[in-house]
């Protein structure tokens, strides 16, 4: 009896280390350094995320996280850089509207929010109507300058970065809730779009929260309303546009893809490691010193996010008339 028990023993014992072995070899750990590829300039709202992001995640990656900028082609350069990487881990992408509209809009394109593995949402952020506080615009309320802007059609200059890039349809929303035609100038980067309004080339623009907190908090620019359902903590003083009765609601959200050939396994390691970096109170506050919008999605909830934005953005490229 005795020795049936002790062979029984020594069969669980490995069973169980057979098991540890595989379970190990299943979680999976970067050991090199990780390349993020972002579909835009320096100094814009997702390099401004990106690289937030980036050196938060390095506290738990243990590697480099190396941000690349490829905005070559409108972003298409970047996601199809991504689409095509060796599905190791080591690369992965930034990704935005553009996974969603490319595919109706850009020549090239070559892929959908269908196309990669979601890992997770690091960021959401509204667009901010803004004006040079000391310009010809600076003591008007959203309503003054709403109505300027339809009594002088095509004279205001708005600034957006890119044709239908998310600002362009902020502007589009503007302009189908309020009759206004503005002048549309297109200039890459809301960094750009920020310098231009302030030099007096530009008299508006629609950029990010990050992108425009310094030159608000020095008092040089204006915000008249955001995009979002709710007002920011930042300026808890701005309304939204729909607290002004007006139909303009659209955020900007970031998420991290990888190529659709990538092991699951991978995909989990990477997401328990941005899930710490998420849950990190220093990435928090991190977020809160840049103006980044703070929001955290696993790869379910983000599919889903992303599904529902597809079906926002065809109605208005549909309304719009808009294709390839």
């Amino acid at each position: 009896m005795f020795k049936m028990n002790k062979v029984f023993l020594v069969v669980v014992l490995c069973i169980l280390v057979i098991s540890s072995i595989g379970f190990a070899q299943d979680k999976w750990e970067p050991t090199q350094p990780i390349t993020l590829i972002v579909p835009s300039k320096p100094g814009g709202g997702h390099d401004n995320t990106a690289r937030a992001f980036a050196k938060s995640a390095e506290k738990y990656t243990g590697v480099a996280i190396n941000v690349l900028n490829e905005s070559a082609g409108g972003g298409v350069v970047a996601f199809t850089n991504i689409l095509q990487a060796k599905p190791d881990g080591y690369t992965i992408g930034q990704g935005s509207i553009s996974l969603v509209t490319d595919q109706y809009l850009v020549p090239g394109a070559v892929y959908n929010q269908d196309s990669f593995k979601y890992i997770c949402t690091i960021a959401s952020d509204p667009n901010n109507l803004i004006v040079k506080k000391d310009g010809p615009f600076g003591n008007m309320s959203l309503e003054e300058f709403i109505a300027y802007a339809k009594e002088n059609p095509k004279k205001v200059r708005i600034g957006v970065s890119g044709n239908w890039t998310n600002h362009d349809y902020v502007r589009y929303q503007i302009e189908q809730a309020t009759g206004v035609e503005f002048q549309r100038v297109s200039i890459k980067g809301g960094a750009n779009i920020v310098m231009a309004i302030l030099a007096g080339d530009l008299d508006c623009g629609v950029p990010y929260p990050s992108e425009i907190r310094g030159q608000v908090m020095a008092g040089k620019l204006k915000i008249l309303a955001l995009s979002g359902s709710e007002r920011l903590s930042l300026w808890p003083d701005v309304p939204t546009f729909e607290e002004e009765g007006l139909d303009v609601n659209l955020t900007v959200w970031r998420t991290l893809v990888v190529p659709p050939e990538t092991p699951d396994n991978i995909v989990q390691g990477l997401y328990e490691i941005f899930k710490k970096t998420m849950n990190d109170p220093e990435t928090i506050k991190t977020y809160e010193n840049i103006g980044i919008g703070y929001i955290f999605k696993g790869p379910e909830e983000t599919r889903q996010m992303i599904n529902n934005s597809h079906d926002r953005y065809k109605l208005i490229i549909d309304e719009a008339g808009l294709s390839k």
